[in-house]
């Protein structure tokens, strides 16, 4: 199973104080708001950690966060070209 990675390049981000994550792409020329939860895995997509390891590093600040939850994540930010590859869940 591949580790997901968030893209890098080519994004201006900036933490908003409610956990929330704005993301500019500035190839797509496009914004995104990420939720609490969803700026939580973008940061932990780093290719070190397996889905396994995702969703256990997000269960620490997100008790909402099941294996269930986190794919959806994966998914939204696999969407929005938000992450290197597809997520391989």
């Amino acid at each position: 199973m591949n580790a997901p990675r968030a893209r890098r390049e080519g994004l201006r981000v900036k933490e908003i104080t409610d956990g929330r994550l704005a993301v500019y792409d500035e190839h797509a020329e496009q914004g995104h708001l990420l939720s609490p939860l969803c700026a939580t895995v973008f940061h932990l997509a780093d290719a070190t950690r397996t889905f396994t390891d995702l969703t256990t590093a997000a269960t620490r600040t997100h008790a909402v966060a099941d294996t269930a939850v986190i794919r959806l994540a994966l998914t939204e930010l696999h969407v929005a070209h938000l992450l290197d590859a597809p997520p391989d869940t």
